[in-house]
């Protein structure tokens, strides 16, 4: 909790200043009508088409008063809030009101000298998202009656709805705020996000993920569900020592092969990790295919994939509030599953992975070989380090490499001889009595992309 403090007294105060700087606009505009509404002379306004019987016409014309007013997010989003409870939109209705006022200013200023206005009608068009233009219209009456009170000066064209400000400034100043304002939002919400991803438990974790995808979890899928190589992924994770794992041994792990020609994996909630079938296809070693493992359980150690997927949601959330929109959470639910699997995360929850990862090869095997042999393959398909790795959120597997390297060097931790992935594949096919010794010695190949049921 103490981390979402300053976030939180930094969103107050940005969301204060907004609602202050709102405040003193709507201010400056309500004493901007009353000063021009006192300027008015006294003039007979009716909603009736009829001509008074007291009056001598010497003249009419039609008149037209009319205003845009921008949609104002803060208000759209307290009434957002208001639907859920119901009851009056008080801030829409002000809004409203003081169009409708603005309009009749200048549809009165319009008609100087008229002692009568009648058959007044308000109508709106749609002009744009979030941009309403409010027109009144009616016909003035020249009489003999002359009107009395003050006498209206000319309001500009662009009224109240243009600012009179350089125009580069002003899109400067509104981006500077805007963006001030939804980082001040991402960045309160991604703290609540960690704070309440570090929260559920890993039961509490299951139970919800079952709800969203039965299918996809450990417990709803039988033995004779899995492919020979999904089985035998699995029973890699579990030949793990248990203390190497870390909190993350509180899962029950399950391994899908997705056919995907690209080199990843991916951690989803519930303790299910996907493997593509690229992947399988660039390691050599069992040693490799381990580190790849043991990189998403240290995913699941530092809570990253709830992390990565409340972020998504966060945000998917604010673009539809933002831009008005349901189209994005359509879109979003359409295509979460992949999502899920792409998901990127940040530099430290990636390096913090990559420990796990040294720590669990050295506990299962006695030594380090093949650490970082994955990372090197991807950086050789990646290509050299450019600007916008540097810029990137996530590491270079080059920098990785490095990193691990450095790491095994620094703890003194030994490289051993690493174990073919095609005889470990192999030889758990023979312990598991899915092939009998002599398919082995028949010169019977197996391996994890061409072995099915």
């Amino acid at each position: 909790m103490e981390d979402l403090f300053l976030p939180g007294i930094a969103l107050t105060i940005l969301t204060g200043i907004a609602y202050i700087t709102g405040r003193l606009a709507d201010g400056a505009h309500e004493r901007a009508l009353k000063r021009d509404e006192a300027l008015l002379p006294h003039q007979y306004l009716d909603s009736g088409d009829a001509v008074p019987d007291d009056i001598t016409l010497h003249d009419s014309k039609l008149v037209t008063g009319k205003v845009v007013i921008a949609e104002d997010r803060f208000r759209n989003l307290l009434a957002r809030l208001r639907i859920f409870v119901g009851g009056r939109l008080a801030a829409h209705e002000a809004t409203v009101t003081r169009a409708k006022r603005e309009a009749i200013l200048r549809l009165r200023t319009n008609a100087k000298g008229a002692s009568h206005i009648i058959g007044l009608r308000f109508d709106s068009a749609e002009l744009g998202r979030g941009m309403i233009e409010v027109i009144v219209s009616g016909t003035a009456l020249y009489t003999d009656h002359r009107p009395t009170g003050g006498r209206p000066s000319a309001l500009p064209d662009d009224g109240v709805n243009i600012s009179h400000r350089n125009l580069l400034a002003e899109f400067a100043s509104g981006s500077i705020a805007f963006l001030l304002i939804c980082w001040g939002i991402y960045t309160a919400s991604g703290l609540a996000v960690e704070w309440a991803a570090n929260s559920i438990s890993v039961q509490e974790e299951v139970a919800i993920w079952s709800q969203l995808e039965p299918g996809l979890i450990a417990e709803h899928r039988e033995d004779y569900e899995r492919s020979l190589p999904e089985r035998y992924l699995l029973d890699l994770v579990n030949s793990i020592p248990k203390e190497a794992i870390g909190p993350a041994r509180d899962y029950d792990f399950d391994v899908l092969i997705i056919p995907d020609d690209s080199p990843n994996a991916a951690a989803l909630p519930g303790g299910l990790m996907l493997v593509h079938t690229g992947m399988l296809e660039l390691v050599d070693t069992e040693n490799e295919l381990l580190s790849i493992l043991g990189h998403e359980i240290g995913h699941y150690n530092g809570r990253d994939h709830l992390e990565g997927i409340g972020r998504e949601v966060v945000g998917v959330a604010l673009s539809a509030m933002m831009f008005q929109t349901d189209a994005v959470l359509t879109t979003w639910a359409a295509s979460w599953p992949k999502l899920l699997a792409d998901r990127d995360y940040s530099r430290s929850q990636e390096l913090d992975a990559d420990d796990w990862s040294l720590r669990i090869l050295m506990a299962k095997y006695g030594h380090v070989a093949e650490a970082s042999t994955t990372f090197a393959k991807l950086g050789q398909l990646q290509g050299d380090r450019s600007l916008l790795d540097y810029l990137s959120t996530h590491p270079h597997p080059r920098d990785r490499v490095e990193r691990l390297e450095d790491m095994a060097r620094e703890q003194g931790l030994p490289i051993g001889e690493p174990v073919d992935l095609q005889i470990a594949f192999e030889n758990f096919l023979v312990r598991t009595g899915e092939i009998p010794a002599s398919a082995l010695e028949d010169r019977h190949q197996f391996n994890l992309t061409n072995t099915g049921h």
